[in-house]
């Protein structure tokens, strides 16, 4: 085996690197003040690194970082930012819930767990029982002439039904707003949960009126106007707070 000691090598001019065209294995500790080209293998400490490499690691540790560029990454514990966190394709919170301490503004409406906050459902004309879905919003507006007395199925969706997506003492807010041309048509008192009225498949649903009694007439000019606070007490157990404005 032979062994050259040397200071310094450089090419057959003088004035240059020598190549190696076959390539070159170093055993020991190999030190560069700049690298160009790409690397292979594995580095377990790399510095000073500059240009636009490609670089995959299993973790990374430091102090700080700063990205000029997009940052996309995947099952992070925590984040933790004191600027503007923007979501562009939405934003799913899964457990532990959100705490905001300053104020929350949402421009196009809030949809949390199914209900939404601000859209609402339109509607041509009343004629007996309708489906109130309210993870399409909680405001419900007939713009036609009632056809008959008229009255609530209050559900999630059409797929999920309230009961199973409300827990015991949740509370759910509605308003329902009718034209009234007329007295003769009015809310039945027949409101149902789930297409279900009290005492069909073990569905319990009080309805209790603000001043004693359901309307027994339209307001005949204008608008009725219904709201209703629906409470869970219990599985399949509801009562619900209704109160009317402009009907008789």
């Amino acid at each position: 085996m032979s062994r050259i000691q040397v200071d310094n090598i450089f090419d057959k001019a003088g004035t240059g690197s020598p190549t190696f065209p076959a390539g070159s294995v170093v055993t020991g500790v190999s030190t560069a003040t700049t690298f160009s080209g790409n690397l292979t293998g594995t580095a377990t400490n790399a510095q000073g690194l500059s240009g636009t490499p490609n670089i995959t690691v299993g973790n990374i540790i430091g102090a700080n970082a700063t990205l000029s560029g997009v940052l996309t990454y995947e099952d992070v514990t925590n984040v933790d930012s004191i600027g503007i966190v923007t979501a562009r394709t939405g934003l799913r919170i899964v457990g532990g819930g959100a705490t905001v301490a300053g104020i929350a503004t949402f421009h196009d409406g809030a949809d949390i767990e199914g209900f939404k906050i601000e859209d609402g459902q339109t509607a041509a004309t009343p004629n007996g029982e309708f489906n109130f879905y309210l993870s399409s919003g909680h405001f419900f507006r007939y713009t036609g002439t009632p056809g008959a007395d008229y009255y609530p199925n209050f559900k999630h969706s059409a797929s999920i039904n309230l009961n199973d997506r409300m827990n015991a003492n949740d509370v759910i807010t509605a308003t329902l707003m009718v034209n009234s041309p007329a007295v003769t048509y009015h809310i039945a008192n027949t409101i149902h949960i789930d297409g279900n009225a009290t005492g069909e498949n073990s569905y319990t649903i009080l309805t209790q009126w603000v001043g004693g009694a359901a309307p027994d007439a339209g307001n005949g000019s204008g608008h009725d106007i219904y709201s209703f606070t629906i409470i869970k007490t219990a599985d399949k157990n509801f009562t619900i707070l209704a109160n009317a404005l402009g009907a008789a």
